[in-house]
């Protein structure tokens, strides 16, 4: 249930133009001084930390440090890696080249 927490916030987590299919490829939980406790309010700070591609795939790396909100201490972190289909999103190869890619 950690990563819905860290995933549920207004402005959402950067993703990939679409429509496209996105993989969950990845989720790393590191248990601070936790653990988190259900109908608790967390602070939520994130930072991409790592981009990469494989032939097929473009993926993002995305750490989230999840704190108290009365004292900011980090009750715990989250690392995710989520993946997009190059192939599944329709304009790829033209935004590619206009991104200076290919």
């Amino acid at each position: 249930m950690v990563n819905p927490l860290v995933r549920h916030t207004p402005d959402g987590l950067p993703s990939a133009k679409g429509p496209s299919i996105g993989l969950f490829a990845d989720l790393e939980i590191k248990m601070i001084n936790g653990p988190l406790l259900v109908d608790q309010e967390y602070l939520l700070d994130r930072e991409i930390v790592g981009l990469g591609e494989s032939r097929r795939t473009e993926s993002m790396w995305i750490k989230t440090f999840i704190r108290s909100i009365n004292t900011g201490e980090v009750i715990a972190t989250t690392l995710l890696n989520t993946a997009t289909l190059k192939d599944s999103y329709q304009l790829y190869e033209s935004e590619a080249e206009r991104l200076g890619k290919n």
